[in-house]
């Protein structure tokens, strides 16, 4: 009876999992949001979990870049709080640079930012462009789209994937890339803090997986 029971758990936290695609992201104003698109791509109904406040707000798919893997999202709807905002480094990075990325793996489960060191180790090239950086350093499933700091607190680059060319490697996105793909949509940025820790959030693939979140978990 013990077995049976741990075999159903297993089977629910596989289904939850499988159905609950969550990453991260950065709003660049009050209104709009970075995130990576294969977080996104496949579903409607999107959503920014406002993690302090327990409530997800909807948003819309505005752009996006399939190359750089960038989607711009915007809210279809006021949030109870202003969104925080960080700067963007506008240039790009040197060899050797140094950057914390941030994240929300388990945003339903853990509240707690997790936070990962990175080092830049080389420009990566990408259908001859140099859009990535490769880092040292390992991203966790849910951190895509979730910014990297700089240590004066500027957005450097958005985690994209754990690289499989080279051991404990990640890949990011240049920060220039996202700064391109806004003035393609005339965005703005407007950043309103240096609390690098309050401008990370959490993007949910679907309004009803948070509502489906709360019932099985009792959020």
């Amino acid at each position: 009876m013990i077995r049976l029971i741990g075999i159903i758990l297993a089977f629910v936290a596989m289904t939850f999992a499988d159905g609950m695609r969550n990453g991260t992201g950065f709003f660049v104003n009050s209104e709009y949001i970075v995130t990576a698109y294969h977080v996104v791509d496949t579903y409607e109904h999107v959503c920014y979990y406002d993690i302090q406040n327990d409530s997800c707000y909807q948003v819309h798919l505005v752009d996006y870049d399939l190359e750089s893997d960038l989607a711009l999202l915007k809210l279809d709807e006021v949030p109870v709080a202003m969104p925080m905002v960080c700067r963007l480094a506008r240039s790009e990075l040197p060899i050797g640079e140094r950057l914390t990325s941030y994240g929300y793996p388990d945003p339903f489960i853990d509240h707690d930012l997790t936070i990962i060191p990175m080092s830049i180790r080389m420009q990566y090239r990408y259908d001859g462009n140099y859009n990535y950086y490769r880092m040292t350093g390992t991203l966790v499933i849910g951190m895509s789209g979730g910014p990297n700091f700089t240590k004066d607190g500027r957005i450097g680059g958005m985690s994209k994937s754990i690289s499989n060319m080279e051991r404990n490697t990640s890949n990011l996105v240049k920060s220039t890339e996202v700064v391109r793909l806004l003035r393609q949509n005339g965005v703005r940025e407007y950043p309103n803090t240096k609390n690098v820790k309050k401008c990370v959030i959490s993007i949910v693939n679907s309004i009803e997986v948070f509502r489906s979140a709360h019932l099985r978990w009792g959020v």
